[in-house]
Protein backbone atom coordinates (compact mmCIF):
# COMPACT_ATOMS: atom_id res chain seq x y z
CA UNK A 1 0.00 0.00 0.00
CA UNK A 2 2.85 2.40 0.79
CA UNK A 3 4.46 1.71 -2.59
CA UNK A 4 1.12 2.31 -4.34
CA UNK A 5 0.66 5.66 -2.58
CA UNK A 6 4.18 6.67 -3.57
CA UNK A 7 3.53 5.63 -7.17
CA UNK A 8 0.40 7.76 -7.33
CA UNK A 9 2.49 10.82 -6.52
CA UNK A 10 4.80 10.34 -9.51
CA UNK A 11 4.53 11.95 -12.93
CA UNK A 12 4.11 9.60 -15.88
CA UNK A 13 7.81 9.92 -16.68
CA UNK A 14 8.64 9.13 -13.06
CA UNK A 15 6.45 6.05 -13.19
CA UNK A 16 8.23 4.81 -16.31
CA UNK A 17 11.56 5.32 -14.58
CA UNK A 18 10.32 3.37 -11.55
CA UNK A 19 9.07 0.58 -13.83
CA UNK A 20 12.50 0.26 -15.37
CA UNK A 21 13.91 -0.14 -11.87
CA UNK A 22 11.59 -3.07 -11.25
CA UNK A 23 8.81 -1.33 -9.30
CA UNK A 24 5.67 -3.21 -10.38
CA UNK A 25 3.42 -0.84 -8.42
CA UNK A 26 4.52 1.95 -10.76
CA UNK A 27 3.15 0.06 -13.75
CA UNK A 28 -0.04 -0.68 -11.79
CA UNK A 29 -0.45 3.08 -11.45
CA UNK A 30 0.02 3.60 -15.20
CA UNK A 31 -2.73 1.03 -15.78
CA UNK A 32 -4.98 2.73 -13.23
CA UNK A 33 -4.50 6.12 -14.89
CA UNK A 34 -5.09 5.05 -18.46
CA UNK A 35 -7.10 1.81 -18.59
CA UNK A 36 -10.47 3.55 -19.03
CA UNK A 37 -9.18 5.91 -21.69
CA UNK A 38 -7.52 3.10 -23.63
CA UNK A 39 -10.66 0.98 -23.42
CA UNK A 40 -12.78 3.91 -24.60
CA UNK A 41 -10.65 4.43 -27.71
CA UNK A 42 -10.56 0.73 -28.55
CA UNK A 43 -14.29 0.29 -27.98
CA UNK A 44 -15.21 3.21 -30.18
CA UNK A 45 -12.92 1.88 -32.90
CA UNK A 46 -14.08 -1.75 -32.78
CA UNK A 47 -17.67 -1.26 -31.63
CA UNK A 48 -17.54 -4.54 -29.74
CA UNK A 49 -17.23 -4.74 -25.97
CA UNK A 50 -15.64 -8.20 -25.72
CA UNK A 51 -12.97 -7.43 -28.31
CA UNK A 52 -12.34 -4.04 -26.73
CA UNK A 53 -11.69 -5.67 -23.36
CA UNK A 54 -9.29 -8.21 -24.90
CA UNK A 55 -7.39 -5.60 -26.90
CA UNK A 56 -7.20 -3.16 -23.97
CA UNK A 57 -5.63 -5.83 -21.79
CA UNK A 58 -3.18 -6.70 -24.55
CA UNK A 59 -2.19 -3.02 -24.83
CA UNK A 60 -0.92 -3.05 -21.25
CA UNK A 61 0.75 -6.44 -21.67
CA UNK A 62 2.66 -5.05 -24.66
CA UNK A 63 3.44 -1.85 -22.79
CA UNK A 64 4.78 -3.75 -19.79
CA UNK A 65 7.00 -5.90 -21.98
CA UNK A 66 8.22 -2.89 -23.93
CA UNK A 67 8.64 -0.37 -21.13
CA UNK A 68 12.42 -0.52 -21.41
CA UNK A 69 12.16 0.56 -25.06
CA UNK A 70 10.01 3.61 -24.32
CA UNK A 71 12.32 6.51 -25.11
CA UNK A 72 10.36 9.23 -23.38
CA UNK A 73 10.24 11.55 -26.40
CA UNK A 74 6.45 11.12 -26.39
CA UNK A 75 3.84 11.21 -23.64
CA UNK A 76 3.02 7.89 -22.01
CA UNK A 77 -0.60 8.13 -23.10
CA UNK A 78 0.27 8.75 -26.75
CA UNK A 79 2.56 5.72 -26.60
CA UNK A 80 -0.30 3.65 -25.17
CA UNK A 81 -2.71 4.97 -27.80
CA UNK A 82 -0.21 4.05 -30.50
CA UNK A 83 -0.10 0.47 -29.23
CA UNK A 84 -3.90 0.50 -28.97
CA UNK A 85 -4.29 1.77 -32.54
CA UNK A 86 -2.05 -0.95 -33.97
CA UNK A 87 -3.66 -3.75 -31.97
CA UNK A 88 -7.15 -2.47 -32.80
CA UNK A 89 -6.43 -2.45 -36.52
CA UNK A 90 -5.04 -5.97 -36.26
CA UNK A 91 -8.11 -7.16 -34.37
CA UNK A 92 -10.42 -5.53 -36.93
CA UNK A 93 -8.69 -7.41 -39.74
CA UNK A 94 -8.93 -10.66 -37.78
CA UNK A 95 -12.64 -10.04 -37.23
CA UNK A 96 -13.07 -9.47 -40.95
CA UNK A 97 -11.29 -12.70 -41.80
CA UNK A 98 -13.50 -14.58 -39.37
CA UNK A 99 -16.61 -12.91 -40.78
CA UNK A 100 -17.59 -11.53 -37.41
CA UNK A 101 -19.99 -8.63 -37.08
CA UNK A 102 -18.24 -5.58 -35.68
CA UNK A 103 -21.47 -3.66 -35.16
CA UNK A 104 -22.91 -2.73 -31.82
CA UNK A 105 -26.50 -3.40 -30.92
CA UNK A 106 -28.72 -0.94 -29.10
CA UNK A 107 -28.97 -3.40 -26.22
CA UNK A 108 -25.18 -3.54 -25.89
CA UNK A 109 -24.98 0.24 -25.86
CA UNK A 110 -27.58 0.44 -23.12
CA UNK A 111 -25.57 -1.98 -20.97
CA UNK A 112 -22.41 0.14 -21.23
CA UNK A 113 -21.42 2.60 -18.55
CA UNK A 114 -22.74 6.12 -19.27
CA UNK A 115 -20.66 7.79 -21.95
CA UNK A 116 -18.64 4.69 -22.78
CA UNK A 117 -20.30 3.90 -26.07
CA UNK A 118 -22.17 6.91 -27.39
CA UNK A 119 -20.48 9.71 -29.27
CA UNK A 120 -22.98 12.19 -27.88
CA UNK A 121 -23.98 11.94 -24.24
CA UNK A 122 -27.03 13.87 -23.08
CA UNK A 123 -28.94 14.06 -19.82
CA UNK A 124 -32.49 12.77 -20.31
CA UNK A 125 -35.35 13.05 -17.91
CA UNK A 126 -37.91 10.70 -19.44
CA UNK A 127 -37.71 7.10 -20.67
CA UNK A 128 -38.72 8.13 -24.19
CA UNK A 129 -35.98 10.79 -24.36
CA UNK A 130 -33.45 8.28 -23.05
CA UNK A 131 -34.53 5.73 -25.68
CA UNK A 132 -34.10 8.34 -28.43
CA UNK A 133 -30.66 9.17 -27.07
CA UNK A 134 -29.62 5.54 -27.02
CA UNK A 135 -30.88 4.99 -30.54
CA UNK A 136 -28.98 8.05 -31.75
CA UNK A 137 -25.83 6.78 -30.04
CA UNK A 138 -26.24 3.42 -31.76
CA UNK A 139 -26.58 5.08 -35.17
CA UNK A 140 -23.56 7.29 -34.49
CA UNK A 141 -21.46 4.30 -33.47
CA UNK A 142 -22.56 2.36 -36.54
CA UNK A 143 -21.71 5.28 -38.84
CA UNK A 144 -18.35 5.69 -37.13
CA UNK A 145 -17.67 1.99 -37.72
CA UNK A 146 -18.15 2.53 -41.45
CA UNK A 147 -15.31 5.05 -41.71
CA UNK A 148 -11.96 3.86 -43.12
CA UNK A 149 -9.63 2.79 -40.31
CA UNK A 150 -7.23 5.75 -40.34
CA UNK A 151 -10.04 8.28 -40.52
CA UNK A 152 -11.92 6.54 -37.74
CA UNK A 153 -9.00 6.44 -35.31
CA UNK A 154 -8.06 10.05 -36.06
CA UNK A 155 -11.65 11.16 -35.41
CA UNK A 156 -11.85 9.19 -32.15
CA UNK A 157 -8.57 10.53 -30.80
CA UNK A 158 -9.59 14.10 -31.60
CA UNK A 159 -13.23 14.13 -30.55
CA UNK A 160 -13.28 11.54 -27.78
CA UNK A 161 -9.84 12.01 -26.23
CA UNK A 162 -9.27 15.66 -27.24
CA UNK A 163 -5.72 15.01 -28.39
CA UNK A 164 -3.93 17.77 -30.26
CA UNK A 165 -3.05 17.38 -33.94
CA UNK A 166 0.58 16.90 -32.92
CA UNK A 167 -0.30 14.17 -30.41
CA UNK A 168 -2.47 12.37 -32.96
CA UNK A 169 0.39 12.57 -35.46
CA UNK A 170 2.63 10.86 -32.87
CA UNK A 171 0.07 8.13 -32.30
CA UNK A 172 -0.64 7.54 -35.98
CA UNK A 173 2.94 7.99 -37.19
CA UNK A 174 2.06 10.56 -39.83
CA UNK A 175 2.53 14.31 -40.47
CA UNK A 176 0.23 16.85 -38.80
CA UNK A 177 -1.10 17.86 -42.23
CA UNK A 178 -2.24 14.29 -42.81
CA UNK A 179 -4.03 14.30 -39.46
CA UNK A 180 -5.92 17.48 -40.37
CA UNK A 181 -6.85 16.10 -43.78
CA UNK A 182 -8.08 12.79 -42.33
CA UNK A 183 -10.08 14.60 -39.68
CA UNK A 184 -11.79 16.83 -42.23
CA UNK A 185 -12.57 13.82 -44.42
CA UNK A 186 -13.90 11.85 -41.44
CA UNK A 187 -16.20 14.70 -40.41
CA UNK A 188 -17.55 15.08 -43.93
CA UNK A 189 -18.13 11.33 -44.30
CA UNK A 190 -19.94 11.22 -40.96
CA UNK A 191 -22.10 14.21 -41.84
CA UNK A 192 -23.06 12.61 -45.15
CA UNK A 193 -23.78 9.27 -43.52
CA UNK A 194 -25.82 10.80 -40.69
CA UNK A 195 -27.90 12.75 -43.19
CA UNK A 196 -28.67 9.47 -44.94
CA UNK A 197 -29.78 8.09 -41.58
CA UNK A 198 -31.86 11.24 -41.04
CA UNK A 199 -29.96 12.15 -37.87
CA UNK A 200 -28.86 15.55 -39.23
Amino acid sequence: MVLLKEARGHSDAGLVDQCRKGDSSAFDEIVRRYKDRVYNVVYRFLGNREDAMDVSQEVFVRAYRGISEFRGNAQVYTWLYSIAANLSRNRLRDMGRMGRNRGTSLEALQEEAPGAAGLAAHAHTTPSEEAIGNETAAVLQRCLGELPEHYRMTFILRTSEDLSYEEIADVMGCPVGTVKSRLNQARQMLRDRLRECEIL
